[in-house]
C-alpha cells in the first residue's frame, strides 16, 4: 500500500524540549543536507514516519514524499511495486516503512537501485525503518546478507528514542493533547500520577501515551487521576520501577492565561539562578555539583548585561546552543524560564537599591535595572514583594 502524503502546508512540530529531543532534532538536521539514503531504528510509536518527513521537508527534494508500507506488497511482484513507487515520483522522497517485512530474495531484486542512484542528485530519496529489536537480530546473525544488515552498512542511520528516554516530554505531550482534545482537556493528575506516567516504559511510545488519555476520559468521570486511579486502570504501571529521581510536576488542563510563579523568596532565587557550587536539580543528580556549560555561559552573560535589553536569542548565541535548547535548559536546571529568571534578577537589584537610598526615585530604579516600561515594572515588583516599589522603599526607610 502506497499513500502519497502532501507535506506543503505541514506545520507541525516535534513536541517537547528534552536533550533527547534537542539532538534528534540536531542528527535530522544533518542528515536533510544529504543524497544518501537513510535507514531509521526505532520502537512502534516512536514517530519514525514523522523522522522521514522532516528529513524530506528539510532536504532540498522538490518532489512528493510517498510512504509505502512493505508488509502489503505482492510476495512475487516486489520488482513492480517498487519500479511503480520510482515511475510516481522526481526528485521527492520514498518512506519504506517495515523494510524488514522483505526476505533476502524480495530485496536482492530491488537492492541495487540503492547503489545506482545513491549519488544522482535527481534521484529519488530513499528513506526506509524497521524496530530496534529486528535491527538488532539482524546484526547478530552469522548471515550477513539480511536486508537489514546490509541496509546497516549502506545507509545513514537514525535511531528515534523512546518516550520513555523522553521523559521530561511526557507533560507536554499532555498539555497538546488537552489544547487539540476537549475530552482529554478535562483530565487533571496528581503529582503521584505524573511520577508513574513519568516512570513506565512505555513499550508502544507515544501511540499509548494517547490511547491511555483516551481511555482515562471515560473510566475516571473526570476526577482528579492518582496513582490509584492509574495502577487500577492500568495494572502494568504499578509493577513499574522508578528509574529517575523525578521532580513531580502537576499537569491541569490548559489555562489561556500562564501567571509567573512568584511565590519562591526571591533572595534565594538569586543564589540559586547563579548556579555557583551548589547547583540544584533534582532531575538530574549527578550533576548537581557540575552546571550545564551552556547554561552557566548564559548566566553569565544575564549576570553581566540585565540592565540592558535582552532577548533569549542574543544569550543563546553567546551560549552557543540554540533559543529552544536554551530555554529547555531554564526550565530544566533553574526551575523557570529565561524571561522568569531576568525579571526576577532585575526586581532584586531593584530591592537592593531602594533599600539602601531611601531617597531614590523609582522611575530612576527602574531604568537602573533594565525596564523600559514604569507601570510593567511597578507591576511585577508588586507581583513578587507584595507591595509597590515606592511603599517598600518607604518601609524600609523607616527602619
Amino acid at each position: 500500500m502506497s499513500l502519497p502524503i502532501n507535506l506543503a502546508n505541514n506545520n507541525e512540530s516535534w513536541i517537547g524540549s528534552s536533550d533527547a529531543l534537542f539532538q534528534l532534532k540536531n542528527e535530522i538536521n544533518k542528515l536533510a543536507s544529504s543524497i544518501l539514503p537513510i535507514h531509521i531504528v526505532g520502537e512502534p510509536g516512536t514517530g519514525k514516519q514523522f523522522a522521514a518527513q522532516k528529513i524530506h521537508q528539510l532536504s532540498n527534494k522538490e518532489g512528493s514524499f510517498i510512504m509505502s508500507c512493505c508488509t502489503h506488497w505482492t510476495a512475487n511482484n516486489v520488482l513492480n511495486e517498487f519500479d511503480t513507487l520510482i515511475s510516481q515520483l522526481k526528485k521527492g522522497t520514498i518512506y519504506l516503512k517495515n523494510i524488514d517485512s522483505l526476505s533476502c530474495e524480495q530485496f536482492d531484486v530491488i537492492k541495487d537501485y540503492w547503489l545506482n542512484e545513491i549519488t544522482d542528485k535527481e534521484a529519488v530519496r530513499l528513506i526506509t525503518s524497521t524496530t530496534p529489536q529486528k535491527q538488532t537480530a539482524a546484526l547478530q546473525l552469522t548471515d550477513p546478507a539480511t536486508p537489514l544488515d546490509w541496509l546497516h552498512y549502506h545507509c545513514l542511520g537514525l535511531l528515534i528514542p523512546t518516550l520513555s528516554q523522553r521523559e521530561e516530554d511526557i507533560i507536554a505531550f499532555i498539555e497538546t493533547y488537552q489544547l487539540t482534545d476537549k475530552n482529554i482537556a478535562q483530565l487533571t493528575f496528581s503529582s503521584s500520577a505524573i511520577a508513574i506516567l513519568k516512570s513506565y516504559r512505555w513499550p508502544n511510545n507515544v501511540k499509548q501515551l494517547k490511547r491511555c488519555l483516551d481511555k482515562l476520559t471515560f473510566l475516571n468521570d473526570y476526577q482528579e487521576i492518582n496513582a490509584q486511579t492509574l495502577t487500577h486502570i492500568f495494572p502494568s504501571m504499578a509493577s513499574t520501577p522508578s528509574s529517575h529521581n523525578t521532580e513531580i510536576v502537576e499537569v491541569t488542563p490548559p489555562s489561556p492565561l500562564l501567571a509567573y510563579n512568584f511565590h519562591q523568596d526571591i533572595t534565594e532565587l538569586h543564589t540559586n539562578i547563579l548556579l555557583t557550587e551548589h547547583t540544584h536539580c533534582q532531575t538530574t543528580p549527578a550533576i548537581k555539583n557540575k552546571p550545564h556549560p551552556a547554561l552557566q555561559r548564559a548566566l553569565q552573560h544575564i549576570d553581566e548585561n540585565y540592565t540592558k535589553p535582552l532577548s533569549l536569542s542574543e544569550v543563546a548565541n553567546c551560549a552557543c546552543v540554540s533559543p529552544s535548547h536554551l530555554s529547555f535548559l531554564f526550565k530544566r536546571y533553574v526551575g523557570q524560564s529565561f524571561k522568569q529568571t531576568l525579571l526576577r534578577l532585575r526586581i532584586k537589584t531593584a530591592m537592593t537599591l531602594l533599600r539602601e537610598d531611601p531617597y531614590c526615585q523609582v522611575t530612576e530604579v527602574c531604568d537602573d535595572v533594565g525596564f523600559s516600561d514604569l507601570s510593567f515594572f511597578v507591576r511585577k515588583f508588586k507581583a513578587v514583594v507584595g507591595v509597590s516599589p515606592g511603599v517598600y522603599r518607604d518601609q524600609r526607610a523607616k527602619h
